[in-house]
């Protein structure tokens, strides 16, 4: 889950999600076909974090998300543990929908500043929009 920490220019929108997407809150979101759906391993860019738990049931239903600028701070799940010295100040993919992948650095989406738990792989970062990759 990505958790949001600072976000004082984020603004939360609603927006028309496609069916049967299962947001959970802190999930990253994405358009496709120019509705929200969940974002998903190999996406190299994330501008939206789901606001709430929320199953779709039709194509537009709207639902509300945290639109991201360059300026949110977030804690994040790591695949891995988090090493000081290898992981912070660096650029690593996404797994699914909810986690920074420690092993890949293809899609360079998540910018790791510091670790918050080591032992709970948590971490702090913000997201690249657009990615460097």
């Amino acid at each position: 889950m990505f958790d949001p920490k600072q976000f004082d220019e984020g603004q939360i929108v609603r927006l028309a999600a496609a069916n049967a997407q299962t947001f959970v809150k802190g999930d990253r979101a994405k358009h496709s076909s120019g509705y929200m759906v969940v974002g998903a391993t190999g996406d190299d860019e994330c501008y939206y974090i789901a606001m709430d738990d929320v199953v779709t049931t039709a194509d537009g239903q709207m639902v509300e998300f945290l639109r991201i600028p360059k300026v949110v701070v977030f804690e994040a799940l790591t695949s891995a543990t988090p090493v000081l010295a290898t992981h912070v100040g660096n650029v690593y993919d996404l797994t699914g929908k909810v986690t920074v992948n420690l092993a890949a650095t293809t899609d360079k989406v998540f910018y790791i500043e510091k670790i918050i738990d080591a032992t709970n792989k948590i971490v702090q970062g913000f997201f690249l929009n657009p990615a460097l990759a």
